[in-house]
């Protein structure tokens, strides 16, 4: 399945999963780099078939030029544009608000008005086809009771801008929703799994612990065959039996 796919979060969580699964499936990528040097790092890890159909889009300034020039040389570079991805940021925000608040204000603020400034550019592309997917990645809020980074304003403000976006933009067919994942087990992050097993028998018994890999391979496997006339405005969850309810 040949589509463009355009990335706007290069973190390590989630995103780089779901890169290589896109890649795997076919998909050209191109992804915003957070920092210099990052997407020649990403690039040496991947697979050498991979490689010619990933395209880093570097250098990339903040304000509303700098952001449809970005979208614009993506789409140049991959012949066109078919999904934007907002990559999810997992971000502590109750150490963030406790240690600066008005730096937390500012930085939330400018971080949405990114997003929507990437969707109102991407959608212009999509717009001339009467086709595109737009999707914002999220991590559920609750687990923040099991000790992960919650994101409960920059979560609740996307899934504001989703619904907004959907509305204004299905006259053009394009879909906008979010995947909000739940409980994950990083060998990299979390210590002894027992004990985060118990920990998460609040959202359900006996709990599965899936690796991101595993959660951004199913939510690819939904946006690559959704149907984007017949979806859009909705949270999916992917949690492995967890309710996210956010």
């Amino acid at each position: 399945m040949n589509k463009a796919v355009l990335m706007t979060k290069s973190g390590r969580l989630f995103n780089r999963d779901l890169l290589g699964a896109l890649l795997a499936q076919g998909c050209s990528v191109a992804m915003v780099a957070d920092e210099p040097g990052e997407a020649e790092a990403y690039g040496q890890e991947l697979p050498e078939p991979c490689r010619e159909r990933f395209f880093p889009i570097e250098g990339v300034s903040a304000d509303e030029a700098g952001i449809r020039d970005a979208v614009d040389r993506a789409a140049l570079r991959m012949g066109g544009l078919h999904v934007l991805i907002h990559g999810l940021q997992a971000r502590d925000e109750e150490a963030a608000f406790v240690a600066a608040p008005a730096e937390f204000g500012i930085a939330t603020a400018a971080e949405l008005r990114s997003r929507f400034l990437y969707s109102r550019a991407a959608a212009a592309h999509m717009a001339r086809e009467k086709a595109g997917h737009i999707l914002f990645l999220l991590l559920a809020d609750s687990l923040y009771y099991a000790g992960y980074p919650a994101s409960p304003v920059m979560n609740h403000g996307s899934l504001a801008m989703m619904r907004s976006l959907a509305k204004e933009l299905s006259p053009f067919r394009i879909a906008v929703n979010a995947v909000t994942y739940g409980y994950y087990a990083d060998a990299g992050e979390q210590g002894d799994r027992k004990e985060l097993k118990q920990q998460l028998e609040i959202h359900t018994l006996k709990p599965y612990l899936p690796e991101p890999r595993e959660l951004a391979e199913a939510s690819l496997s939904w946006l690559l065959q959704a149907p984007e006339r017949l979806v859009s405005g909705q949270n999916i969850h992917i949690g492995a039996g967890m309710d996210t309810g956010i």
